[in-house]
């Protein structure tokens, strides 16, 4: 997996703005990517596919599409590239108040549901791209602050644009509830990044210096969920993705999830979907012909 790395103002500034296009030609051809830390912010205007996490997305535009931290990555071969347009951003960049906090806490980029969240805006390809990409572009080489406040209040208007397809008690729900939603959501971003080798509760409580009973507790009230049921299904996703879509043998797949022995992997993929391991991978080789 190629990490998420696009430009030295990137890294450097937290900030960066350019087309798909761009952004495979930085990585040498390679569409595969991991979000790490940043923030993203798709503004697709004509046709996109984005696999998120083994799930493929047909976006058509325009639309703008937001995704968290710690996400994996394909944009297939017939997504237009030099017409979708992507903003990344880290937190220490963006957060300036507790408000931003709150955008960056809620179901925009922590989709209760999905990897992804896409929002049809009700804004011209036109005025888009006079307000997010044009005039961010005539700043470019002005003063870094001054850019600084443009790009924030860029990534701020795309934010709030969302809103506009979230429930009317999306935001007022994480402002009441941000402690829980916040500790929940670091929970999500370490999960990404530790669910192979970390099955257990404790681990990631520790971590966030609280009991494994209060962790329990936050994700309930926020997902309706205990944090070991949001580590079987994360688990089982990415099982299900490998066998599926993958040509590593099933005793491989079971080692790179961190499973004692093939045999252990089988009993849980068969607890959970009351299918095999090899069950499941015939299946999709049946559909994949049939189709």
């Amino acid at each position: 997996m190629i990490n998420f790395q696009l430009t030295e103002q990137l890294k450097t500034n937290g900030f960066s703005i350019n087309t798909l296009k761009k952004i495979i030609s930085f990585n040498g051809g390679k569409r595969n990517f991991n979000t790490l830390d940043y923030y993203c912010i798709y503004i697709v205007f004509d046709y996109a596919i984005i696999t998120v996490e083994g799930i493929e997305y047909e976006i058509k535009g325009p639309n703008i599409v937001y995704i968290g931290p710690h996400n994996n990555i394909t944009y297939q071969e017939n997504t237009e590239e030099e017409n979708t347009y992507l903003i990344a951003f880290s937190a220490s960049f963006y957060e300036r108040s507790a408000k931003d906090s709150m955008f960056l806490n809620s179901e925009l980029f922590y989709n209760l549901t999905e990897d992804i969240f896409i929002s049809p805006t009700r804004t011209t390809e036109h005025d888009i791209k006079r307000f997010a990409i044009e005039r961010l572009e005539l700043y470019q080489d002005k003063d870094s602050g001054l850019y600084n406040s443009i790009a924030h209040n860029t990534i701020e208007a795309l934010i709030l644009d969302g809103f506009l397809n979230i429930g009317d008690n999306s935001l007022e729900a994480t402002r009441g509830n941000f402690e829980n939603i916040d500790i929940v959501n670091r929970f999500r971003v370490m999960l990404h990044t530790n669910y192979k080798q970390h099955k257990i509760v404790k681990y990631y409580a520790d971590k966030l210096n609280i009991t494994p009973r209060r962790l329990t507790e936050m994700t309930e009230q926020v997902l309706g969920k205990t944090p070991k049921q949001i580590i079987t299904e994360r688990l089982l996703q990415e099982s299900i993705r490998l066998l599926k879509h993958s040509k590593v043998s099933i005793g491989e797949i079971s080692f790179e999830l961190d499973f004692n022995d093939e045999g252990n992997f089988g009993h849980f993929i068969k607890k959970h979907t009351g299918k095999t391991p090899k069950e499941i991978r015939n299946q999709s080789i049946i559909e994949k012909a049939l189709n």
